[in-house]
């Protein structure tokens, strides 16, 4: 990996400034931290609890009377068992909570203040804001992924994904194409590090034989996607006969990520997938292990625990809710917060870091959008165009027909003509002008067995 110098003209040695070299400094610490173990990082876990739950006791209307129910005012030391006193913070509660979750300030040095809006993978929207230093921990550990896995940073990436809110509108007009969009470099923090390959996008409501010939023709070094599409993928070459020689890695995300998934692409693509466990309200909760395919919890920016239906830790192969507390976000503390996710806890990783292990993260896989008999793409459901929406409390789409998409809502009020034709606009985008969209209004929409609400279900044969 070769380093971009802060300071031109002259590249060798890298000269880093500004965000580039705290970020770098920050791997120090990080390649230092992530071999102390579970105890010392429990230690100064508590250390930095400590100080955001002071701030919360302070700054947040909505924690100085829900803490303080528990015994907690803003000097307590904070033990385990003071901790587990904390109720659980559901998606709901963020919702309902509005305003009263957020600080009424925050520390100057964390830096400018953004909100982030999101339905994650269960199709209730939440709003939370975040400051420079959270999106400098985020940035940290996406850093920290790509030195762990040795990833060939002057690859060509394909990107068969949507890209993110605020992009060029002809970039995503490009994206949905069979001529993709194509840019020079990798962008973001990748490219101000390192001098990066070649990027091109495709977005993954294209037909899969589209991705595919994007893939070949840009000899894709990386391949970004979700796993739901992955699989149509797999399907595509399996079916064709065909392969992708210049390919290293399958990068995923959002998604579940099973051992069958992982010998396919063996198989059919001789390379490896490599998997994260993220939430946009939260950062980065686990990345994949260098040597095998379990998660280290990356315990120097999130506080994760796996709990039973009692609500109490899980032991090495228990399946429990994962709950998230992230350590630097001060703008919208998020104390114990549940993701609405399942994961199964893992022993101690033989690769000797003492980052908290993952075996596996259960339920977030999705159903495929059918197009025609036996043509399916993965469907682009446009959480963020929902999550502006305030009056959408939950969604789920539902494809009844080859024609035909519901959209069932619940809501703190009916959605007026505008909203409902954003609505229309963007699922015809998203999904294709073939289907009709019919909105329903519900007082509650159903859950899985395990309690989840999947934001897409398809009443239509699934591809295998």
């Amino acid at each position: 990996m070769l380093l971009r110098s802060s300071v031109a003209p002259g590249s060798w040695p890298a000269i880093l400034t500004g965000n580039a070299a705290t970020l770098i400094a920050l791997q120090q610490q990080l390649d230092a931290s992530q071999w102390w173990s579970a105890a010392q990082l429990r230690v100064h876990q508590f250390h930095q609890l400590q100080r955001l739950v002071a701030a919360a006791i302070r700054t947040v209307p909505f924690y100085a009377q829900r803490l303080a129910a528990v015994g907690l005012q803003a000097g307590t030391p904070i033990s385990e068992e003071l901790w587990a006193r904390i109720p659980i913070l559901t998606r709901k509660d963020v919702r309902q909570a509005g305003m009263a979750l957020h600080a009424t300030e925050t520390p100057l040095s964390h830096g400018g203040i953004a909100e982030v809006t999101t339905g994650g993978s269960t199709g209730v929207p939440v709003r939370v804001r975040k400051t420079y230093l959270t999106q400098l921990m985020w940035e940290a550990t996406h850093i920290r992924e790509k030195l762990w896995q040795h990833e060939d940073m002057g690859g060509t990436v394909v990107r068969l994904l949507s890209l993110p809110p605020g992009t060029d509108p002809a970039v995503l007009d490009s994206m949905q194409t069979p001529a993709g969009a194509v840019f020079p470099n990798w962008g973001g923090i990748d490219d101000a590090l390192w001098q990066t390959g070649k990027h091109t996008a495709m977005s993954d409501t294209m037909r899969i034989a589209d991705q595919a010939a994007f893939a070949r023709l840009h000899q894709a070094n990386h391949i970004l996607t979700m796993p739901a599409n992955l699989r149509l993928l797999v399907a595509y070459f399996r079916k064709t006969n065909t392969s992708l020689p210049s390919l290293r890695s399958i990068w995923t995300q959002s998604e579940i990520v099973d051992d069958t998934l992982r010998q396919d692409c063996r198989d059919i693509f001789n390379c490896e997938i490599v998997d994260n466990y993220s939430a946009a309200e939260t950062g980065f909760i686990a990345l994949q292990c260098p040597g095998h395919t379990t998660y280290h919890i990356q315990s120097e920016t999130m506080f994760v625990e796996i709990l039973d239906a009692n609500g109490r830790p899980c032991a090495p192969g228990e399946i429990g809710r994962v709950i998230v507390t992230p350590l630097h976000n001060y703008a919208t503390p998020l104390l114990r917060y549940e993701v609405a996710d399942e994961a199964e806890c893992g022993a101690p990783c033989p690769c000797g870091r003492g980052l908290p292990v993952l075996n596996r993260i259960v339920g977030r896989s999705t159903d495929h959008l059918t197009i025609a008999p036996g043509d399916y793409r993965r469907p682009n459901l446009g959480y963020y165009q929902l999550a502006k929406i305030r009056a959408i409390e939950e969604f789920q789409y539902v494809q009844r027909s080859l024609t035909m998409i519901e959209l069932m809502l619940v809501t703190d009020r009916p959605l007026n003509a505008e909203e409902i034709l954003e609505i229309r606009e963007m699922v015809a985008f998203n999904m294709g002008p073939e289907f009709e969209l019919h909105i329903t209004y519900h007082r509650t929409l159903p859950r899985t067995k395990a309690g989840k609400l999947r934001p897409f279900i398809s009443d239509l044969p699934q591809a295998q």
